[in-house]
């Protein structure tokens, strides 16, 4: 199975692998089954735009499988910045603009 997630999750026991990618290789690795679980729609819109694909908005909690990938989108604030209100949760797209995310793949390889 092939996953959209919003943070770098580790949904179950086992072992994985993580790596950064670049938006060229998220929108090759993208394919029309995958799993949004992204549960904001600022972030769904963000995702959308880096991948040039619609991404639902799915709050949905997944338990990954030997083989399963799934991107990750998430913010990475620059040092010293205050953590997002969490009454703010979801509105990022001033964080996205500035360039402050990371796309990565992570990979389930092991139980």
């Amino acid at each position: 199975m092939k996953y959209l997630l919003n943070s770098a999750v580790i949904t179950t026991p086992g072992v994985y692998e993580y790596r950064l990618i670049t938006p060229k290789q998220a929108r090759e690795w993208y394919s029309n089954d995958v799993i949004s679980t992204i549960g904001y729609e600022e972030t769904a819109s963000a995702l959308s735009l880096l991948l040039g694909h619609p991404v639902a908005v799915n709050r949905i909690t997944i338990k990954m499988n030997r083989g399963d990938e799934a991107l990750v989108f998430r913010l990475v604030l620059p040092p010293g910045s205050p953590r997002i209100d969490p009454k703010d949760k979801g509105q990022i797209m001033q964080h996205v603009n500035a360039g402050h995310w990371e796309l990565g793949l992570l990979r389930k390889i092991g139980e």
